[in-house]
């Protein structure tokens, strides 16, 4: 649905498509709330880098989420110019993309040094750009997530069959997966998932690493933590750039923007694998059980994995190509991996 943003914001990005340099403020809708601390500085972050690397010339102004588009609407959104920009999780679209989700994480799959090198270096950025421009709108890597927790649950999980039954809130093909052992995934936006756990609507919730999830609360409604993120191993975000917006900028402007998600990506690793140990020990003091997954369980997972993406590539040429870049980018890159460990 088209909105009517244009109407009641002065200035948008996408009235200013001449190709020089003059002064333009785009808006930037977040598809997570700003209540998630981690997403509120990584977003303002970028937003300052920009202004910062174009001397004022490029800037955002950024929205929570909700502001104007329901999360699950912004890339048709960006799309179609309503906004100029959005900040996403590519697994959000997998229902009318399917290889989108293959850009947010893959299960059993890349941490974030192998996403970036695949999508760099292995021909993923081209395939995810390829993939995006049906709808008019340019993706860029921007942000990254380091391995999630595999969950909060409200009951113990023991074996397979403890999973039987439940509803959990898990999207992209982690749903997919997790579905085979009995599991419905529902999709609901971040914000109100503490609600769906408190009100018993849904049984278990995975959103994120540990600082991430503290600020979500669900430590006051479930007090069961998984891990690992078998469905995350490692996952990026995406900036959303309306195609016609892009093409307007100067390609200085282009650079910065690009360059800024470049840093934060990079800067979101280094901090994040530090900064777990204090949310986790929060965690315990206030009651939670901090446990693997049993191997039963991480067994079973792997197995619907291999599946899923077997049957995807099959009803999805787009799927697989994408999987098979990836595949063929990471046989080569475990070679090499392998050898160096110690």
């Amino acid at each position: 649905m088209k909105l009517s943003l244009k109407s009641t914001l002065i200035g948008t990005g996408a009235s200013l498509l001449a190709s020089t340099a003059m002064a333009q403020n785009l808006t930037l809708q977040s598809a997570f709330p700003f209540s998630l601390e981690v997403i509120d500085t990584s977003i303002h972050r970028f937003v300052e880098d920009v202004a910062t690397a174009t001397d004022g010339e490029l800037t955002f102004t950024p929205y929570d989420a909700g502001s104007f588009s329901p999360p699950f609407e912004i890339m048709e959104n960006v799309g179609n110019g309503s906004l100029d920009a959005g900040w996403s999780a590519a697994s959000y679209w997998a229902g009318q993309i399917p290889a989108a989700a293959l850009f947010q994480s893959i299960p059993f799959g890349p941490d974030v040094p192998k996403y970036l090198s695949w999508l760099y270096g292995g021909g993923g950025l081209e395939l995810w750009e390829a993939l995006y421009a049906p709808h008019n709108v340019v993706p860029i890597p921007c942000g990254s997530m380091i391995s999630e927790a595999g969950g909060w649950f409200t009951e113990e999980i023991t074996s397979v069959e403890d999973l039987n039954g439940m509803s959990m809130r898990i999207s992209g093909l982690g749903g997919e997966v997790i579905s085979r052992l009995g599991v419905s995934p529902v999709s609901i936006p971040a914000g109100e998932t503490f609600l769906g756990l408190d009100t018993g609507r849904i049984g278990a919730a995975e959103l994120s690493f540990p600082t991430i999830d503290t600020s979500a609360g669900f430590f006051e409604v479930a007090k069961h933590y998984y891990f690992p993120g078998w469905h995350q191993p490692g996952s990026l975000n995406e900036l959303l750039v309306n195609a016609d917006v892009w093409a307007g900028l100067a390609e200085s402007q282009r650079l910065a923007v690009r360059n800024a998600c470049s840093d934060l990506s990079i800067r979101m690793f280094a901090h994040d694998m530090q900064a777990q140990s204090a949310a986790l020990e929060a965690f315990r003091s206030a009651g939670v059980t901090v446990e693997r997954f049993p191997e039963e369980v991480l067994a079973a997972l792997q197995l619907a994995t291999e599946e899923v993406l077997e049957e995807a590539a099959q009803r999805d040429n787009d799927f697989a190509d994408v999987i098979a870049s990836y595949q063929n980018f990471s046989e080569r890159y475990d070679e090499y991996r392998e050898l160096t460990a110690f």
